[in-house]
């Protein structure tokens, strides 16, 4: 007999396995489905939302792939709903989070104990599928009920319950609000990123501050912090306002989880990065009123610590040669998150000539950053996770870019990081640099470039 025909290869996208046609495995995009209009996608797990409630009889159907929630469900009374809601949140959304390969647990287990965050991570996780299954539309706005019986649940819990205990479950819940309406929802009437920052300040200084909250271990609490003072610091660079959290927290946060790799090969830390680009917003406040008193032994301070380096040769590395030979399984790995670091190095260094020194934007210290910049971006592949948290890079390199090819390249970039993340916070980077381009902001000051960017928008 003929041997069987093999209609699909190995590691195909969901389109061309659901054809039965053969994939030419193309990333981001395959040319089959690009030429048939199809939604590529090459995600190891598939979730489908039916649009029609499950009949009684398939309930116990819809109940087996959710053990591997780590889910009791023996005396459970969640609605099904729900529960795909929770394994929406846990294999769909909270990767999104962490550039990590294997992220700390999420807190489902906590959603099952607490309502707050039990329907917050469903709104949560309802908005999200609903961006996932437009075509690119950020008009969609989330059912307004819902969003109040999150709210009211979460004031309920705060009026209740005032002791430590109670309010560690409410601050993952004001979190998760705090990253719905910052990346997700910031261009809807409802969002009110800053009411949540506001609440979660509260909270974490009555749980007795950074510290506290990172000795206690609880890694899904200590990731969603360092992701909350990274966007708190994003946000302040562009807003011209000092961060709301010192720059020594930025030592402490690395001892914790945090939501990058933090695995290092110069030396160079993401955290070490953040707290100098604390220090210079610090420092920009401090002399704002007035320029005259800028120190320029200050600003070299700041380049040495900024300026990226490269490991030398020493003794050591002729003795034994072999040690420190990289192997081939993870040379890629380490350019990666090398080159993830580097970008944002530069793109502090372009936040000192600019906002502190007062450089145009086409000056030689300025575009040499911008084009090393550039480069770093390139070094990082459009599928790896690191690639998906480059938007504060982008941005600013966008916002200091003056050649087409440079500004198609940032606009490339982003459409590829919407299309994994489908974060509407993206798609407003987008519209905020196409609208600075066309402006005269483009050749003005720091603070004016990044006017156009809404209050609610988060950046990483």
């Amino acid at each position: 007999m003929p041997p069987k025909r093999e209609r699909t290869v190995q590691g195909s996208c969901w389109p061309c396995k659901q054809r039965r046609v053969k994939c030419d495995l193309g990333k981001p995009l395959c040319q089959k489905c690009v030429s048939s209009g199809a939604k590529c996608c090459y995600d190891k797990l598939l979730i489908r939302w039916k649009k029609t409630p499950p009949t009684t009889q398939s309930l116990t159907m819809c109940q087996s792939p959710f053990m591997s929630l780590n889910i009791h469900l023996k005396d459970n009374t969640l609605a099904v709903g729900d529960l795909k809601a929770l394994e929406y949140f846990q294999f769909a959304v909270w990767p999104l989070f962490t550039t990590a390969a294997h992220p700390c647990p999420p807190p489902i287990p906590l959603a099952m104990e607490c309502q707050p965050v039990l329907l917050t991570v469903c709104e949560l996780a309802e908005a999200h599928r609903t961006l996932r299954d437009e075509t690119g539309s950020s008009t969609v706005n989330a059912p307004f009920d819902k969003r109040m019986s999150c709210l009211a649940s979460v004031r309920e819990q705060l009026r209740n319950n005032s002791n430590h205990t109670s309010l560690s479950p409410l601050l993952v819940a004001v979190f998760l609000l705090y990253f719905l309406d910052g990346f997700i929802e910031c261009d809807h009437q409802s969002a009110s990123t800053a009411s949540h920052h506001v609440g979660v300040q509260a909270i974490v200084d009555h749980l007795g501050g950074f510290s506290a909250l990172i000795k206690i271990g609880q890694k899904d609490i200590t990731m969603l912090l360092s992701e909350f003072a990274s966007t708190d610091l994003t946000k302040a660079l562009l807003d011209d306002r000092a961060p709301c959290f010192p720059a020594e927290i930025w030592t402490q946060i690395e001892h914790g989880t945090v939501w990058w790799d933090q695995e290092t090969y110069d030396g160079t830390t993401l955290a070490s990065v953040f707290r100098i680009m604390a220090e210079m917003s610090l420092y920009r406040q401090q002399i704002r009123g007035d320029p005259e008193t800028l120190s320029m032994e200050m600003v070299r301070d700041f380049e040495r610590c900024l300026q990226p380096s490269y490991q030398i040769l020493n003794c050591d590395h002729l003795k034994s040669p072999n040690t420190y030979t990289v192997h081939e399984s993870t040379l890629e790995s380490r350019m990666q998150a090398d080159s993830f670091t580097r970008t944002f190095q530069h793109s502090a260094l372009v936040y000192l000539y600019r906002a502190i020194c007062g450089l145009p934007p086409r000056h030689y210290l300025v575009q040499q950053h911008v084009q090393s910049c550039v480069e770093c971006i390139r070094n990082i592949s459009p599928v790896s996770k690191a690639h998906n948290c480059i938007i504060f890079p982008l941005y600013i390199m966008g916002a200091h870019t003056f050649l087409q090819d440079q500004q198609a390249f940032v606009l490339d970039r982003l459409d590829s990081i919407y299309k994994y993340l489908r974060f509407n916070c993206v798609l407003l980077v987008r519209a905020a640099l196409k609208d600075l381009w066309k402006s005269p902001r483009h050749d003005g000051d720091w603070w004016g470039m990044f006017r156009s960017l809404g209050e609610h928008v988060l950046v990483i």
